[in-house]
């Protein structure tokens, strides 16, 4: 349960303190100082007080044996150091063995409080007999943990206290025991998460997550949700984080089944309108480990049994990943070169996944070439993929694969025209080789397409960046601008790539996606490699950054403002089947953030000939303290989706907070979504959340829904 050492600061103090035999302290009381010279021996009494360095003991009577570096403190006996106190019926103290003893003690610092009958030990080791520690005020509904006996230990794996008979409480009532338990001090506590409510499509509702400390470096738990019209869902949740000198990993997984008892017309049909069966569940798995400085591995398992279960039953899991994906990767990283093993998988039947079984690579990183100035980077990989199209259409009975090996090269040479001006001219080259393809004859005809087929694309360009700067001495209190710079500069990037040759031979898996952002310039980096196609393209842009002193140092970002131009000399097809335009796009990126209480985002693309607006994203979020936040949201895409989120939090009081969230739809016209809902606090340690929500012609979710959730508070 404990976050930090701070908590056993006072206790560590009493047992640091050498400088009482090293240098006097001072004591003191309001009746006269007894002191015996046979035994060296002074004593305090009527607020007795002894100070030393930056701490303080007070109590009904001191007794301090000078010779021996004894001090004995009884009755009320308070210690304050940096600002921390502990509360004790008696202290005794040994400056020569460095040890000390306390009885009847309580002390902590938020959101950490601990009282114990004893405690004992030396900085490395503290003893605590008879032990309590609340998460929050102690209350009726607080957390604690109860042992006979805890004990603190310092040493080179790190501050971790161990309890025999750990007893976890909310309030007086006994939740969960461990017959022994081991935490390190920098861990959080445990995670309690509860959701009730009623909706037409899931009846009355009561959805938990509960993490319990079941180790040093483990959380365990589960996921146990009921649902009056579709049943009982359940499965193991845990945590975990494993440091020591030499790796770290960390992870989490959430799990969940359900026998879904709603009828076929509930439980509906998958993305791809197939029926959803009633056997239903997910797993949700992610984990890093780092070993050393050089290699670690990132893993990401995400199964679900349908399309729509966490959409169903888990909506934080959908919101957050509609489409899930799973992978797992190896990095190993030299000082100038990375070698990698990447792995992409398809647990779930819904998808159409462009596996990777496995992508090897090796890269080397852009690294001088002797003295000539001029840079190159290089990569080498081999990726084995395949593409089932039969689970998705039964109809594409051939799936996709293929063994392709790619090169990338590029060089590149700066040259500083002067101060200001820098001209970049570079050039590349991408060869790829294709074995063993396979393709589905509704994607690419058979007769065209051979088993094997090699591809190879030049890239030449330049980049030419202009830098400047002006600095004007302007102030504004209520902007808090102390000092303005203004950052400007202008970019000019050309790139062309040969024509790739005849693309209809190669079994096309990694295809060009539905992407609005800007489109990638440099041939090595593009991801769609199987789809690549000849590109002659000037991209003009303007770049403005604007900057203030920060206070204490440094400088603050009041603004951004970008502008970017693409010009197409060899045009394609856009997103929608039309034919690109000359002037394909224009960009505009704002970002305002003048002051802590206003932010606005801005990206917009235009249809540069017509200068109709195809694009617009935007997010204003203006904040009055800690009393009300506003947020508003635009999301337009021409001819497509036309939509805007207003939502606003108001703090009532400390413990009360009103909460709400409008969304609409310009398109229909009509309001798709409205929440509304107040947050409190039970005691210091529960958040309690109720909410209604109205939705207009949603597929899966009811129209009204009401909820109540609570949850562990963040008190850090």
């Amino acid at each position: 349960m404990l976050t930090n050492a701070r908590n056993f600061s006072l206790l560590l103090t009493l047992s640091l303190t050498c400088s009482l035999s090293a240098s006097l302290p001072e004591l003191s009381s309001l009746e006269p100082l007894e002191f015996d010279e046979a035994s060296q021996r002074l004593i305090a009494r009527g607020d007795a007080r002894l100070d030393f360095e930056d701490t303080r003991i007070r109590a009904d009577r001191i007794t301090y044996y000078q010779g021996f570096g004894l001090a004995d403190a009884e009755g009320s006996v308070t210690i304050t150091h940096a600002g921390n106190r502990l509360l004790a019926d008696r202290m005794s103290f040994d400056a020569n063995e460095n040890t000390f003893s306390v009885d009847r003690l309580k002390t902590g610092q938020w959101p950490y409080y601990f009282s114990g009958v004893s405690a004992g030990g030396t900085a490395e080791a503290i003893s605590i007999d008879g032990t309590t520690i609340y998460y929050g005020d102690p209350g009726p509904f607080g957390l604690s943990v109860s042992s006979n006996l805890v004990r603190y230990v310092q040493d080179e794996d790190g501050e971790y206290v161990s309890m025999d008979g750990a007893t976890f409480r909310i309030g007086r009532v006994p939740v969960f025991y461990l017959p022994a338990y081991k935490h390190s001090i920098s861990e959080a506590p445990y995670y309690l998460d509860t959701n009730a409510g009623s909706s037409s499509r899931r009846g009355v509702y009561l959805q938990t997550t509960s993490l319990f400390p079941a180790t040093s470096w483990l959380r365990a738990g589960a996921n146990l949700d009921l649902y009056s019209k579709r049943g009982v869902l359940a499965g193991p949740t845990a945590q975990y984080l494993y440091n020591s000198e030499n790796q770290s990993i960390v992870g989490a997984l959430s799990t969940g089944y359900i026998n879904d008892q709603g009828s076929a017309s509930e439980r509906d049909v998958d993305f791809f309108d197939r029926q959803i069966d009633n056997n239903r569940g997910f797993v949700e798995w992610r984990q890093k480990h780092q070993i050393g400085e050089r290699f670690n591995t990132t893993a990401s398992l995400s199964y679900w049994s349908d399309s729509e279960v966490t959409r169903d039953f888990r909506e934080d899991i959908f919101n957050k990943d509609q489409r899930p994906d799973t992978f797992a990767e190896a990095v190993y990283a030299g000082d100038n070169w990375m070698v990698s093993a990447f792995g992409r998988f398809r647990p779930n039947q819904f998808e159409l996944v462009q596996e990777r079984l496995p992508e090897v690579r090796a890269d080397l990183l852009p690294v001088p070439i002797f003295n000539t100035g001029a840079y190159h980077k290089a990569s080498l990989s081999f990726a084995q993929l395949r593409e089932d199209f039969g689970s998705i259409e039964p109809a594409l009975a051939t799936e996709g694969k293929s063994s392709r090996f790619d090169f990338t090269y590029r060089i590149q040479r700066p040259f500083a025209i002067n101060d200001w001006l820098t001209l970049t001219p570079l050039a590349g080259a991408r060869l790829t080789h294709y074995d063993n393809q396979q393709i589905d004859p509704f994607f690419a005809d058979p007769a065209v397409m051979g088993d094997s087929f090699t591809r190879d694309i030049y890239e030449l360009g330049f980049d030419l960046v202009a830098r400047a700067y002006a600095s004007y001495p302007t102030t504004n209190s209520t902007w808090g601008i102390d000092g303005l710079r203004h950052i400007v500069r202008p970019v000019l990037r050309y790139r062309y790539f040969s024509d790739p040759d005849d693309i209809n031979e190669i079994a096309a898996i990694d295809r060009q996606v539905f992407d609005l952002q800007r489109p990638i310039l440099d041939l090595s980096d593009l991801r769609n490699v199987d789809q690549i196609a000849e590109t002659h393209l000037v991209r003009l842009g303007v770049e403005n950054l604007f900057q203030t002193r920060a206070k204490g140092y440094g400088s603050r970002t009041l603004a951004a403002l970008n502008f970017y131009q693409d010009v197409l000399f060899e045009k394609g097809e856009r997103y929608d089947g039309r034919d690109e335009n000359t002037f394909n796009a224009s960009w505009v990126e704002l970002v305002l953030n003048p002051a802590p209480w206003l932010k606005f985002d801005l990206a917009s693309r235009f249809k540069t000939e017509s200068l109709t607006l195809e694009e617009l994203r935007t997010r204003t979020a203006l904040r009055s303290g800690e009393t009300w936040e506003l947020g508003l949201s635009t999301d337009l895409l021409n001819n497509r989706v036309d939509q805007y989120r207003l939502d606003f939090v108001y703090r009532i009081n400390e413990r009360y907070s009103f909460l709400s969230d409008l969304r609409f739809d310009a398109r229909t016209g009509d309001f798709t979504r409205f929440s509304l809902g107040v947050r409190t606090r039970l005691g210091s340690t529960w958040e309690l959340l109720y909410a209604v929500t109205f939705r207009e012609d949603s597929r899966r979710e009811s129209d009204v829904e009401f909820n109540i959730r609570l949850r562990l508070a963040d008190l850090n």
